[in-house]
Parts: structure tokens; C-alpha cells; sequence
């Protein structure tokens, strides 16, 4: 019963959607804007040219190399407090995890500031979890359901590097109420093989 149960919750519910938005197929790159949108989410930060996505890592503006996160893929780099996470439909979804480091024109002074993700929690409430941050990548683990996310601190100037975030969506009530229904159904069905018949002999 209990696997029986378990498989019918399974194709109620139907297989989770996850996702890591790495950013890898976002473009135009190198084009900063107040958001960008990709893979169900956007992200956004309060200014007009202060979110992109890049591919090198940190350099100057002659080309020169600076310090800072670069794991070889493409990253969104943002250069203003808070950078607000949502999908693009408005909808909930499970943010389980995502990279932050510190990227270009952060002083070393800021090297060692706390960064801090404070979620709304799709039941009611906040959540959030902090980190010290570096120059190269510390992961975040949120484990929630939520309505959005914003990102603030980490350092005084400079850009805030965000890579591999986690999601999955958040089931629907409709497929949750179809789990039930199947769960239910099962029951009754165990039920009847259970009872002896009104015929039978005792």
C-alpha cells in the first residue's frame, strides 16, 4: 500500500522542475540595463545600468586583470543594492541554493563584508541567510519556498558576482489536490480487497 500510494502521489504531482540559471545561454552580454530576465526568473536592481552578464573575468578598463569570482562560464555581475530575485510570472518557486563572490572595483578593504539574502516565505514571514564574502565564490543555502529574494551587502563599492542558482517550482494547488484525490482513492481500494465480502462464510 505504502508503494502503491507513493507512486500515485509521484505521477500526481508529477516530476519536480528543476532548474540551475547559470546565465550560460543569457544575451546580449556585456549589456547592463536595471534587469535582465532568464530561465523563469528575473533579476533586478534599483539603478538603469547596474545588472549584465559577462563571460572574462574581472579586468580593468585597459583590459588588465583584477581580482575577483570568475569560474570560467558566464556570471551576472550587479553594482547595486538590493538585487531582487522573482519569476517572471509572478508565481512561487523553491530557491534552494545559489554563488555569490565579489567581483570587479571592490577594494580589498570590503574583502571579508557580510552579504545577506532575505526571502519571503510563501506561508508568511522572512527568511534569511548571510555569508562572508571573497573573491571567489561562497554558496548560500536557502531551501525554501518563496515569493522573491533580495540580495544586499557584501561590500561598499564595486560589483557582486551571482552564479548557479538552484530553483524548482512550487507545485500547484490544482496537482496538489490531485495528489490527495489519488491518495484517497487508493485507500478506498485497499480498503475493499481488505473486507472480507458480505457472502463469505465467517
Amino acid at each position: 500500500m505504502r508503494i502503491l500510494a507513493s507512486l500515485l502521489l509521484a505521477a500526481a504531482l508529477g516530476p519536480a522542475s528543476a532548474a540551475v540559471v547559470t546565465f550560460d545561454s543569457y544575451a546580449p552580454r556585456y549589456a547592463y540595463s536595471g534587469s535582465i530576465e532568464t530561465d523563469g526568473l528575473r533579476f533586478s536592481a534599483p539603478c538603469a545600468d547596474c545588472v549584465g552578464v559577462e563571460d572574462r573575468p574581472p579586468t580593468d578598463l585597459d583590459g588588465l586583470p583584477l581580482p575577483g569570482a570568475f569560474n570560467g562560464t558566464p556570471t551576472l555581475l550587479y553594482g547595486s543594492d538590493p538585487l531582487s530575485i522573482a519569476a517572471t510570472d509572478g508565481s512561487a518557486f523553491y530557491l534552494d541554493r545559489l554563488d555569490l563572490g565579489l567581483s570587479w572595483y571592490v577594494p580589498d578593504i570590503d574583502v571579508g563584508s557580510t552579504i545577506t539574502v532575505t526571502y519571503q516565505l510563501v506561508g508568511g514571514g522572512t527568511g534569511s541567510v548571510s555569508a562572508v564574502l571573497d573573491r571567489s565564490y561562497s554558496t548560500l543555502v536557502i531551501g525554501q519556498d518563496v515569493l522573491g529574494a533580495s540580495i544586499s551587502g557584501g561590500r561598499g563599492f564595486g560589483y557582486i558576482s551571482l552564479d548557479n542558482v538552484v530553483v524548482n517550482t512550487v507545485p500547484e494547488p490544482e496537482s496538489t489536490g490531485l495528489a490527495v484525490v489519488a491518495l484517497l482513492g487508493a485507500g478506498v481500494a485497499w480498503w475493499r480487497r481488505r473486507a472480507p465480502s458480505r457472502g463469505a462464510r465467517p
